[in-house]
């Protein structure tokens, strides 16, 4: 009878073990401990720490993107309802899993360049949504890219804080401050 997959507990443990130790600190030992497995069980699943950490990353970014994009493509709604639709999913997504959209966050420049080239990057999606601002002249002219990065900015840099200043800081949890951030996404490229 062949062993039951464990990758599930694995990528979970992982996911635990990041987010207490940080992804420098924490060790293979670490996760296998947490996820109730030998080393030599988590290393017939991944090859390595790094293995482990990809895995991760690709199974949570292309959650995230699954999530813009639903939102993006919504074209029933406004270029604005969306844009702030970005933002408000994008807080949801941090509230009922604030380790997988800290991984991501915190670990993009790390792991990005790993995925497939046709895969839908967030940035993608998000130029996508500006380029069709601009046609219909909902969102200011200017570079593409840099739009899309100042959306992803006013979205992602209170999440960075709540991650890196100390306790209490900021809530993201009211609506008012998850108003706040979606009118500051759209405020960043709204052509009004």
């Amino acid at each position: 009878m062949p062993r039951p997959n464990r990758d599930e507990e694995i990528l979970a443990a992982a996911l635990a073990v990041f987010a207490e130790r940080g992804y420098d600190a924490a060790r293979i030992r670490h996760i296998a401990e947490r996820a109730g497995v030998s080393d030599a069980a988590l290393y017939s699943h991944h090859r390595s720490k790094e293995a482990v950490a990809l895995a991760l990353f690709r199974r949570h970014i292309t959650r995230y993107s699954g999530v813009l994009r639903e939102v993006a493509e919504a074209r029933a709604l406004s270029v604005e309802e969306r844009v702030r639709g970005l933002a408000i999913r994008t807080l949801d997504a941090f509230a009922d899993e604030p380790d997988a959209v800290a991984f991501v966050i915190t670990h993009q420049g790390r792991f990005i360049g790993a995925l497939p080239a046709e895969f839908a990057f967030p940035i993608r999606i998000v130029e996508a949504l500006v380029r069709e601002g601009q046609r219909n002249g909902s969102v200011r002219r200017g570079p593409v890219r840099l739009l899309a990065a100042l959306v992803f900015g006013c979205i992602v840099q209170p999440i960075r804080t709540v991650l890196e200043a100390p306790p209490g800081t900021i809530d993201l949890h009211p609506s008012s401050a998850r108003e706040l951030v979606a009118d500051a996404a759209w405020a960043a490229v709204s052509a009004a």
